[in-house]
């Protein structure tokens, strides 16, 4: 595979950034992940909407303009001969010294990469996904702005470990007030009595996931009752359907949290009409059909 490394497109082995990158020594970066289809990324606007406002976040400047990181994926997915693929963006503020947390030496660093991707395993979706609720805290958003996209990802990766060691594919984050956030990767939603949807606020507590307004959207065309607030942790061993969203995994169900079965313990007729919605959606924008 090619991938793009600062506008030029190099073999993915020769693909190194120096080892002062501030991405490297602070984490100090932003990132987008994409999905496309036959060729084309879904919402591929708003991704790139979101990358400049996670950038602008944090004060990073400098970075390509959005048509040309649009013409950049369109020729790293052709060039790699690639229709169902997963892309990353990744945009750091560039070369640094270790300690100095404010200095630059020179442009960002921009890397974008895709590979074959064709979507999760089938009988995942079927059965549903065991989930976890992390012991860690998820970082305060008054800390770290959660509509930020951070590259800076040590909390998701120890709270995915913790899930991984008791056997589950994803770990729910909690708030210092036992308040719902998000999954490690993911968006999460829940469904109670009479079909009402409900999910925890962004960006209060959540990253606003393009995927996830997707889902608002195939929802609030359904007919849902749709309510974004601040959710009690409790409120996951009453629900009658539980689902995650991320641009990945589209609208994944969840059977178990800590080993208790959601529901009736498998995927739930809100949430399998929610995918069978958001596929359509998909097939309108992307397959053009």
């Amino acid at each position: 595979m090619l991938i793009n490394l600062n506008g030029r497109l190099v073999p993915e082995q020769e693909g190194v950034v120096s080892v002062f990158d501030r991405g490297f020594l602070f984490g100090d970066g932003v990132f987008e992940s994409m999905r496309a289809y036959d060729g084309r990324v879904f919402r591929l606007p708003q991704h790139l909407n979101r990358l400049e406002r996670s950038a602008a976040l944090v004060g990073l400047e400098g970075g390509p303009a959005g048509a040309r990181l649009a013409t950049a994926i369109g020729e790293l997915l052709s060039v790699n001969r690639l229709g169902d693929a997963r892309l990353r963006l990744t945009l750091t503020r560039g070369e640094g010294r270790p300690g100095d947390y404010i200095g630059t030496v020179g442009p960002p660093t921009l890397v974008i990469s895709a590979s074959p991707f064709a979507g999760l395993d089938g009988a995942l979706v079927d059965a549903g996904v065991p989930v976890t609720i992390a012991s860690r805290r998820a970082v305060p958003a008054d800390c770290v702005d959660p509509a930020i996209k951070s590259i800076s990802r040590m909390a998701s990766v120890l709270a995915r470990r913790e899930a991984s060691e008791s056997g589950a594919f994803e770990t729910i984050l909690v708030d210092a007030t036992d308040r719902l956030t998000e999954g490690t990767s993911s968006n999460l939603f829940l469904v109670t009595g009479g079909g009402r949807l409900l999910t925890p606020a962004a960006p209060g507590g959540a990253l606003p996931g393009v995927t996830r307004a997707a889902v608002l959207e195939v929802a609030a065309a359904a007919g849902l009752e749709i309510r974004e607030a601040d959710l009690p942790v409790g409120l996951l061993g009453a629900a009658d359907e539980v689902f995650l969203t991320n641009t990945s995994w589209e609208v994944l169900p969840v059977a178990r949290v800590d080993g208790r079965p959601v529901g009736h313990g498998r995927p739930g007729p809100v949430t399998r009409n929610l995918l069978a919605r958001y596929r359509d959606l998909v097939r309108r924008e992307c397959r053009g059909v």
